[in-house]
């Protein structure tokens, strides 16, 4: 185990669970006096269908993402050294590129994303992000 995480990593969809993830993410952030990466990445591996359609919903997909952190920028305490990413593609490579990329010490994660069936266990993301992370792993309920 760490001593410390100075480099902290906190994924977020929009899912209730995300918000948790986030709000503990805060607090280690908090007692390690580390710095916060905030990543929302916008889903756009599974896009398929009419180019025209495919831009409408990319378009929506951005819009969504970019609200999300909006939203969540505002809760983030002054006191908190932060970085704000929005990414495109697949969340589950992202998040562990990312983490690679940046020297992450933690991730923090939400048990599920925003799909219905992933309510149900684990979620996906979160599964592959635990399995193929290059650092330790925090799974919020």
């Amino acid at each position: 185990m760490k001593e410390s995480y100075k480099n902290i990593l906190v994924a977020i969809d929009g899912s209730k669970q995300a918000h948790h993830a986030f709000q503990e993410a805060i607090e280690v952030t908090k007692r390690n006096n580390g710095h916060l990466y905030v990543l929302a990445v916008s889903d756009t591996s599974r896009l398929i269908g009419e180019p025209y359609a495919v831009n409408s919903v990319l378009e929506s997909a951005k819009e969504a993402t970019h609200a999300i952190m909006d939203t969540l920028k505002a809760e983030l305490p002054d006191d908190i050294e932060h970085t704000e990413v929005i990414e495109e593609g697949n969340p589950k490579p992202a998040i562990c590129d990312y983490a690679k990329d940046h020297e992450i010490d933690l991730i923090v994660i939400g048990t599920t994303g925003t799909g219905a069936f992933s309510r149900l266990m684990l979620g996906s993301t979160t599964a592959y992000v635990v399995n193929n992370a290059p650092c330790n792993v925090m799974v919020v309920r």
